[in-house]
């Protein structure tokens, strides 16, 4: 049996994992609020700009190893391009025609399409519990963005 103080002491460590996952999904309603004063593109790019200042930054800090060649940097700067414009883009795009809920479960649903894109282009073997779950998700994240008019016909 572990002593109080363990528990307590586990506590912060705990909550400071979880956090992000909290952070994440508040993400969402601070850009509902903000998309009707800016562009989505611009948006994504002040929500990517400082994050990847503060990623380079704490790298050099800590002296972790940086890419060393013209050609990997230029990769990073095409993936971050990509990534930037069709995500961050994308989702910020997405937000002006959604509710804040429905962007995070949708964009949140981002496991379930990594899983099949996997099993497709990898040959990642998803077992039978594994497919009936990816399909009550793609069929629940299916459902949450149906219109109204569609459910409570009358």
């Amino acid at each position: 049996m572990q002593a109080s103080s363990d528990s307590t002491s586990s506590f912060p460590k705990a909550f400071v994992l979880i956090s992000p996952f909290f952070l994440w999904g508040t993400a969402m309603v601070a850009m509902k609020g903000v998309i009707p004063y800016t562009t989505p593109f611009f948006m994504a790019a002040i929500r990517l700009v400082p994050a990847g200042i503060l990623v380079l930054l704490v790298a050099a800090i800590l002296k972790l190893p940086q890419p060393k060649t013209l050609k990997a940097w230029l990769w990073i700067l095409a993936i971050a391009v990509v990534d930037g414009a069709m995500f961050q883009g994308f989702l910020a795009q997405g937000i002006v025609k959604t509710g804040a809920g429905l962007g995070s479960v949708m964009i949140d649903s981002q496991p379930l399409a990594v899983a099949l894109l996997s099993s497709l282009l990898f040959g990642e073997v998803i077992g039978l519990w594994g497919w009936l779950g990816l399909t009550l998700g793609v069929l629940g994240i299916s459902l949450i963005g149906l219109p109204d008019i569609w459910i409570y016909i009358v």
